[in-house]
């Protein structure tokens, strides 16, 4: 009898345990599903966009193509998210201000066509004062800049985010010389076929980089309501 009770009473003590674990794992599984997800839609917009370009955009994808537009509206998505880092993220907003200011400079970047008007490369002095701008706002930080830095990076989906900037800014680059296709295509060389995949990849990219910086502003900022909540219960709880 005394056994039986020892038994139940250990199920008992268990049993918070399992429903956590049990718990724990939809969540791993829900978020995983849900990357998948999000990486198949992302794929779906890449092939859609090209497809768009190449039978509607009189068979290219130049600087007004929609594979073209599409991306500079991931990459200002993805400056909104760091922006809004700092907004509700104070004690963040060195580091947020940083990687927003890097990730203005390729939105300015891929809009050089624009600043061409007024002189060739003229992308490049915009581009340079707000590198100077975000380096000069960090560095004002200091210590918690680096600190800040560590909380954002530490954040789910900053490891994808990563690797989607060094293939954009590596691998896409690499795949769009046009020495290495005319040494594939050889004399049946298509400038299209090289700007469809380059551009491709570069859309992808910047896809997923804009998924990543979304899920990493809702997650500091989600885990910074939680923290609040939770302090003020325990105020409460005191008084």
């Amino acid at each position: 009898m005394k056994n039986l009770h020892n038994t139940h009473k250990t199920k008992a003590a268990q049993s918070p345990d399992l429903s956590y674990q049990h718990e724990r794992t939809k969540n791993i599984i829900f978020k995983l599903l849900l990357i998948a997800l999000m990486t198949i839609g992302a794929g779906l917009l890449v092939n859609l966009c090209l497809r768009f370009d190449i039978l509607y955009g009189d068979h290219s994808i130049d600087e007004v193509s929609m594979t073209e537009c599409v991306q500079q509206i991931l990459l200002g998505i993805t400056i909104v998210a760091f922006y809004r880092i700092k907004f509700h993220r104070p004690e963040l907003r060195h580091s947020a201000i940083l990687i927003a200011g890097f990730f203005t400079v390729l939105f300015i970047r891929e809009l050089d066509f624009l600043f061409d008007e007024i002189s060739h490369g003229f992308w490049v002095y915009p581009a340079l004062l707000v590198t100077i701008a975000a380096v000069l706002y960090a560095v004002s930080g200091r210590q918690q800049a680096w600190f800040s830095l560590g909380s954002i990076c530490s954040a789910p989906n900053m490891r994808l985010l990563i690797a989607s900037l060094m293939i954009l800014l590596v691998f896409s680059r690499l795949m769009g010389e046009a020495s290495f296709w005319k040494l594939v295509m050889q004399d049946g060389y298509v400038r299209v076929v090289k700007n469809a995949i380059e551009e491709g990849i570069e859309l992808l990219c910047y896809a997923m980089i804009a998924i990543s910086a979304v899920s990493c502003e809702l997650y500091l900022t989600r885990k910074h309501k939680d923290h609040r909540t939770t302090h003020q219960e325990e105020i409460i709880q005191t008084n």
